[in-house]
């Protein structure tokens, strides 16, 4: 042993069952461990985190286009794109 550092040791936690059914999803199991209180704070972070993509949606920008079609705008823009640099 190395004198100054602390032995260390492991106590083993009780395993407590979970109740899920034999059709539970995977997202059903991680909600049930960050949902248990006598689960350690990090395995409820942990399984919090990996239902967050599922549990809340993100946010993503979306284009209001009016009633012309997209290609119709692309080719104004380079137009108007021609006319600038024609400008200059």
């Amino acid at each position: 042993m190395v004198s100054g550092f602390p032995e260390l040791t492991y106590k083993e936690q009780e395993s407590k069952q979970l109740d899920l059914g034999p059709t539970a999803s995977s997202l059903d199991l991680l909600q049930a461990v960050y949902r248990d209180p006598t689960q350690q704070l990090t395995t409820r972070m942990r399984a919090a985190m990996a239902c967050l993509p599922f549990e809340s949606p993100k946010l993503l920008a979306t284009a209001i286009i009016d009633e012309r079609d997209f290609a119709t705008l692309l080719d104004q823009t380079k137009a108007e794109a021609n006319r600038a640099d024609e400008a200059d």
